[in-house]
């Protein structure tokens, strides 16, 4: 008999641990991601919802992870429905789940420069804007202020809108305040967060295309026009979604990780998981590339000891951002993505060992 993780860990929980050994066969020598990670001090989180608020989900994500990432409960979006309201309950909830596992929460995201903020931010003056983001991140911030070390300040900056010779995503926030609007809310994040780290988080930058580079290109220009206006910045996200469609040049995404370190900046891999929609039908060949595109990525980013830490976007593929939109487009469909570590039954894959490996083989990062 094959158990799967969480019937495992649910043995475990109930006292029954030698019975759910001899019954799991090879399983329970599975390795601990957390435990790989902090043997070099990495630290090893995933995207989390109030979705995965059950037991089952909870044991799982607990024996696996150091921290947890708040997939879209800490977004405006989220909490701002009016200008007048804010709405911490689903994020309330995720941080106690936090506490209780004793699990890091990572702050994502204070400010996201996109079309699907709340409608209200369009009316808003420039001055009005400006006292809006300093009262959205005063708020925020100092709700979880002592649960939260690490905040998102900025979600996605890079874009296809030029202000001058910088090229931004638009949305109502630059629309108002161009530029100005990222270094302004990095200065009201460290105005009520003196010691969190404050960090810069983006996309795209590991394809190895004419997108991908200019995108690289534009954020180590905000990057240097930050540090050169002394904007308390302290790391840069990279967020990871793989598709492997498009190239991947390991020696070229290794030199712009090169480029952050030397700016005396730490990285994070923020959104680990791979779009297996160019994969064949196939589960086992599909399993076996996606777990090699891991892989690849991973040899390379955790060569880099300024990498400090690693989050996956969920960990099992029913709860994948992909798995929605195929449903959503293919409600009766037969193929479904596999995008993570887990399948939809959260059954450890192929891309689970995959990562342990590359967790083993990786240097380890240097004291803080």
């Amino acid at each position: 008999m094959r158990l799967t993780r969480r019937e495992i860990l649910r043995l475990v929980a109930l006292g029954a641990v030698s019975t759910a050994l001899d019954s799991a066969g090879a399983e329970e020598q599975k390795p601990n991601l957390r435990q790989l990670g902090a043997d070099k001090r990495l630290a090893i989180g995933s995207a989390f919802s109030t979705n995965e608020l059950n037991p089952d989900d909870e044991s799982l994500f607990r024996h696996e992870l150091s921290r947890i990432t708040p997939e879209n409960e800490l977004k405006m979006t989220a909490i701002r429905p009016t200008r007048e309201t804010f709405d911490f309950a689903r994020a309330d909830a995720i941080a106690d789940f936090a506490r209780r596992g004793g699990l890091e929460m990572r702050g994502h995201a204070l400010i996201w420069n996109n079309d699907r903020q709340p409608s209200w931010l369009a009316t808003l003056s420039e001055a009005e804007m400006r006292s809006a983001i300093e009262e959205h991140i005063e708020r925020t911030i100092g709700r979880y202020g002592g649960r939260i070390a690490v905040w998102d300040v900025i979600n996605e900056p890079v874009g296809t809108v030029a202000f001058g010779p910088y090229m931004l995503r638009d949305g109502p926030f630059v629309q108002r305040l161009g530029p100005d609007y990222i270094a302004f809310a990095f200065r009201a994040a460290r105005a009520v967060a003196p010691v969190a780290k404050l960090v810069l988080n983006e996309t795209h930058t590991e394809r190895d295309d004419r997108f991908g580079r200019d995108y690289r290109r534009h954020l180590l220009y905000i990057i240097d026009r930050l540090q050169d206006t002394g904007v308390p910045l302290d790391g840069i996200g990279l967020q990871g979604h793989l598709q492997p469609d498009k190239p991947f040049d390991p020696d070229e995404f290794g030199a712009f990780l090169d480029e952050i370190a030397r700016r005396k900046l730490f990285i994070e891999i923020t959104e680990l998981d791979v779009n297996d929609a160019s994969f064949p039908d196939d589960i086992a060949a599909r399993d076996q590339a996606v777990a090699a595109t891991y892989r690849r990525f991973l040899r390379t980013a955790l060569a880099n000891p300024a990498v400090r830490s690693l989050s996956f976007w969920q960990l099992g593929d029913g709860a994948s951002w992909y798995f929605a939109q195929s449903v959503d487009e293919s409600p009766s469909g037969q193929r479904r993505p596999r995008p993570l570590l887990y399948d939809a039954d959260m059954r450890p894959k192929l891309a689970f060992d995959a990562v342990a490996d590359e967790l083993r083989r990786m240097p380890e990062r240097p004291r803080a």
